[in-house]
């Protein structure tokens, strides 16, 4: 049996501000840290299902990604979950020790290298190799870092709402408030009861939502003013939001949502789904 000294590990994530797991039921929250560094530390697990973290003596689960990337000229770069062929084609060019950040969180910080300017709150599409590992191994198949971190079970605890606000006038932390909320209720809407056990996997709760009773006040984020709701419901909630989703990317997710889902939206959210039909004719 190998005995391991945490105490570097642990120094280093107390600086970075990562509460101990005492703190925890299940998993610890963690933005990034440095994948090589911590591999030296022997930190770093690779499993059948993924890259672990070792914090305090519990493994946690989580992808990696470049941290200093040439975004300017291909976009943000793609998460990685096993040690897939483009991640193997990085080590034999040494291009992957000091490149790589581990983290579990759903949305992340990524780096334009040459000139350090950092974006923040981003959300990674998984690799097509990594996705086809997951497909081989009968995993559970997630898009991205949103839907990788929703597959975690995270111990619920009530989060203030930063004072710092994004472009929509919500919360920074507006994602985690979100998660958490439709953890509460088991991923169910609230309003025609879809969700829970209807839902096939993991990666379906990108199907829920959680929105804001009273919508122009995107600040109270109390559970008094938040509901959850399922695609179809969002889309249909008011003008506002029908006019929304009137967007692009959101009708593609409705048309998803409501083409895998029918039987059970037939039962459910009859009248809607009527509405839908008459609007959108195939």
């Amino acid at each position: 049996m190998n005995l391991h000294n945490f105490n570097i590990s642990h120094n280093y994530l107390d600086s970075v501000g990562v509460a101990r797991l005492s703190e925890y039921a299940n998993n610890v929250l963690i933005g990034r840290i440095d994948l090589t560094e911590q591999e030296n530390l022997g930190n770093i697990d690779w499993r059948e299902d993924g890259v672990y973290l070792n914090v305090n003596g519990n493994y946690q689960k989580g992808f990696m990604y470049n941290k200093d990337y040439r975004i300017s000229d291909y976009g943000n770069p793609k998460f990685h979950l096993f040690k897939c062929e483009v991640i193997e084609g990085f080590i034999n060019r040494g291009q992957f020790n000091g490149y790589y950040y581990w983290s579990n969180s759903p949305s992340v910080t990524v780096t334009q290298r040459g000139t350090n300017i950092e974006y923040e709150n981003e959300t990674l599409e998984l690799c097509s190799k990594c996705r086809s590992i997951l497909r081989t191994r009968n995993l559970e198949l997630v898009g991205d870092t949103e839907d990788f971190h929703n597959t975690l079970e995270f111990q619920q605890e009530t989060i203030e709402p930063t004072r710092e606000v994004d472009i929509f006038g919500r919360p920074f932390n507006w994602q985690k408030i979100s998660t958490a909320y439709k953890k509460s209720v088991d991923y169910t809407c609230e309003s025609c009861g879809f969700g829970g056990s209807d839902l096939e996997s993991n990666y379906d709760k990108r199907f829920i939502d959680t929105d804001h009773i009273t919508g122009w006040e995107l600040t109270n984020t109390e559970k008094s003013n938040l509901m959850c709701l399922c695609k179809l419901c969002h889309a249909y909630k008011d003008d506002v939001h029908i006019e929304n989703f009137n967007k692009r990317r959101l009708k593609i997710e409705l048309k998803a949502f409501v083409n895998k889902y029918r039987n059970i939206l037939d039962i459910k959210n009859t009248e809607l789904l009527r509405r839908y039909d008459r609007e959108n004719p195939s």
